[in-house]
């Protein structure tokens, strides 16, 4: 079980949290290519918050992983917007986008920096697939880092990423190994607008309008758009083309 790093005082027989001690922040960062995300990656994330007992994870997508440079989805706004689907309305979860707005090649120490500056105090986990750990002194100022932050590898899942892209170049069903709406966006063929001006414009309104896309139809968290008329274009194999709000394309 996971306890509050606080001072405590004794009251009569029971245990009482002093108000002027501030227990420290758990925060997970869970990095990763997630190209594209699946339903292993879910419960890598549930785990960690259950069993670390944090109280944040953000959910970091790599622009270029470092070991994986050449994937010719990396850098794609869809793969994010994949992401978002994904852990859309997760408790605790917040997908952050810092990596891919940052571009190049992604490195771990960069990220965890920025993130320790901006929560001053906290107590920062990364958390990495067990396949991974015998890599990590190969990861960039790794001396630094691991004084940073803590290390927390899970078991890998029985999905992978790289079974997904088999059976989509095979024409198979994944729904079995994504969340369904990430399975409803891919099968429909759907990504962001090409025009990378316009998504960047509607992105921003997104967050000066508090959610509510130019047209003030309401937006999930994440901004995932779940309008009716949107998810009757998905459906209906005839319609090819833009969203009402020009984000979304389904070519």
């Amino acid at each position: 079980m996971i306890m509050d790093e606080r001072r405590q005082t004794v009251e009569g027989d029971g245990v009482s949290v002093r108000p002027d001690i501030k227990a420290k922040d758990r925060i997970g960062i869970y990095g990763g290519s997630f190209d594209p995300v699946h339903n292993g990656h879910l419960r890598v994330a549930k785990n960690a918050i259950a069993q670390l007992g944090l109280d944040r994870l953000l959910v970091v997508p790599a622009a270029v992983s470092p070991f994986k440079t050449g994937s010719a989805r990396e850098g794609r706004p869809d793969r994010l917007l994949l992401v978002r689907l994904a852990f859309n309305g997760m408790e605790k979860v917040s997908v952050d986008d810092r990596e891919i707005r940052r571009g190049g090649v992604s490195y771990a120490i960069d990220t965890v920096r920025e993130i320790a500056a901006e929560n001053p105090g906290a107590e920062l986990f990364f958390i990495i697939g067990e396949d991974s750990l015998e890599g990590l002194p190969r990861w960039k100022d790794w001396d630094v880092l691991k004084t940073m932050c803590s290390f927390r590898s899970f078991p890998r899942t029985s999905e992978s990423s790289t079974e997904i892209r088999r059976r989509l170049a095979a024409g198979e069903p994944i729904d079995d190994l994504v969340p369904t709406p990430v399975a409803r966006f891919i099968a429909g063929s759907v990504t962001y607008n090409p025009d990378c001006g316009i998504v960047a414009s509607v992105l921003a309104g997104l967050v000066r309008k508090n959610g509510y896309c130019p047209c003030r139809l309401p937006k999930a968290k994440e901004f995932f758009c779940p309008c009716g008329e949107f998810m009757e274009q998905l459906e209906d194999p005839r319609f090819h083309g833009l969203c009402h709000c020009r984000l979304y394309l389904k070519p």
